[in-house]
């Protein structure tokens, strides 16, 4: 009977064991199976519809939403009543006035043609007048001069050769190609539609080198006025070129963004980009290693990114101070904004050092309740719980910059709106074919976002550029 007994609780240890492990792997099975863009890096673009839906509503829409679902009303869809309507401003200044006479009475029939006028009713209708091309002959007179020179007059930039076309065809292909990401094929039938330009595939394709050699002297203002910004937002994303992975590391702040396309991740590319290795001003990034190598600047870790993690690590029964954390954070962020909309550049003392000690006691708990197993080591659940809590320690004057200075936004949404562009050509456009192509696509990127956020189109800045007078963004004051 002892034997027995002996045999059965070994069997029954060996029991729980097994049904610790699969329970373990099922944990791990579905967090990777509920992973979305807010519990992880996955772009939102994966995201279902449902839950796209979902992550665009702000607080105060899911907090309306739940009063609605009890209230048990159904928003219906379309326009809300008393919402206000949109639609065509009307022209106080048309370009043309087209007049309708009517020529004979409704009623009985007779001639209009001199009755008196009651007034008219009028209507606008906004179009674009049919493509056609223009062409527009250059010639370069040769005068000889009493001591016997011949002087050749100068064409202008856009005369490139014995026929070409202009800017304002180059600028609208270059706008498709990399500002609405465009394949070159479809670049080069749109163009033919559109304007009526029979452009070729070859002609297309070589704009961005174009562009790109035109914008060198934009580029280097680019990264001086980056160098000597207050809070520049930096990251990078995954690219294509051929068969080899590539990245596109950015560096942007509310006025200017520059785009450097580089073979590798490593610390190498934004050095050889040549911003952040003198810049001292405060960095937002995501808490990847290579940027706190930077030692000159001031970092602020991404609250965006602390909040999904916590999000992925709060799913757990046993992880209650995540959710704590986010709480908290969201908190910090809403005081900060209040703080600017009445004009303040810093929260008040006493409320600051309440926060902070609220992050503190959080962090600590996160610690305490990720212990070390006795027996074994951490499985991928744990490890990262762990790490997170310990991230959050050791970075807590970064995570929390946001609140003590004011100026410092909590996310790094500037640095990804900047590269979500990138992604979206990757998924029309496909690959790059070629190196230079992947660089030149981040030098006109560049010039293309920099521009809108001075609220510049894209079309009036590319015409600039082919006409050899490239735009530059007006000096800070």
């Amino acid at each position: 009977m002892l034997a027995e007994n002996t045999a059965l609780r070994e069997e029954n240890d060996a029991l729980k064991a097994q049904i610790e492990e699969q329970g373990l792997k099922i944990a791990e099975l579905e967090k990777r199976l509920g992973k979305s863009s807010q519990n992880s890096s996955l772009p939102p673009s994966s995201d279902s519809p449902g839950k796209r839906a979902e992550a665009t509503k702000t607080r105060a829409e899911r907090r309306a939403e739940e009063k609605r679902v009890r209230k048990a009303q159904v928003r219906r869809r379309g326009k809300q009543v008393g919402a206000p309507g949109q639609n065509l401003p009307a022209s106080d200044d048309p370009d043309e006035v087209v007049i309708h006479e009517p020529e004979q009475c409704s009623s009985c029939g007779d001639d209009l043609s001199g009755a008196s006028e009651e007034g008219f009713e009028s209507r606008q209708v906004f179009d674009a007048p049919d493509p056609q091309l223009i062409c527009t002959e250059h010639r370069a007179v040769r005068r000889r001069c009493r001591c016997g020179v011949v002087t050749t007059g100068g064409f202008p930039p856009e005369a490139k050769a014995p026929t070409c076309y202009g800017p304002n065809v180059r600028a609208a292909a270059l706008y498709l190609l990399h500002g609405q990401h465009l394949p070159v094929e479809r670049t080069a039938e749109a163009i033919s539609a559109m304007l009526g330009a029979d452009v070729s595939t070859g002609f297309v394709a070589s704009l961005p080198r174009e562009a790109a050699l035109g914008l060198s002297g934009f580029t280097d203002e680019l990264r001086t006025r980056l160098r000597f910004s207050k809070v520049i937002h930096v990251d990078e994303t995954t690219d294509q070129v051929c068969t080899k992975q590539w990245w596109l590391h950015v560096a942007a702040d509310e006025l200017h963004t520059f785009l450097f396309a580089s073979p590798t991740r490593a610390k190498s590319a934004p050095d050889e980009a040549g911003v952040l290795g003198d810049f001292s001003g405060v960095m937002v990034h995501d808490r990847l290693a290579m940027y706190f190598a930077y030692d000159k600047a001031t970092h602020a870790v991404c609250g965006a990114h602390l909040l999904r993690d916590l999000a992925s690590v709060g799913v757990r029964w046993n992880q209650v101070w995540a959710r704590s954390m986010a709480a908290l954070l969201c908190e910090m962020n809403d005081a900060a904004h209040e703080a600017r909309a009445a004009g303040r550049k810093l929260l008040s003392r006493r409320t600051l050092e309440a926060y902070l000690a609220r992050y503190d006691a959080l962090a600590s708990d996160g610690l305490a309740a990720n212990p070390k197993p006795p027996d074994r080591k951490r499985n991928n659940l744990e490890r990262e719980s762990y790490n997170l809590a310990c991230a959050l320690g050791n970075l807590r004057t970064e995570a929390t910059r946001f609140a003590v200075d004011l100026s410092v936004p909590m996310t790094n949404n500037e640095a990804e709106r900047s590269l979500r562009m990138a992604k979206i050509h990757r998924k029309v456009s496909g690959c790059f074919q070629s190196e230079d192509g992947a660089r030149h696509f981040a030098v006109v990127r560049s010039y293309l976002a920099t521009a809108r956020k001075h609220d510049l189109g894209a079309l009036e800045v590319l015409g600039r550029l082919f006409r050899g007078d490239v735009w530059m963004p007006p000096a800070r004051t």
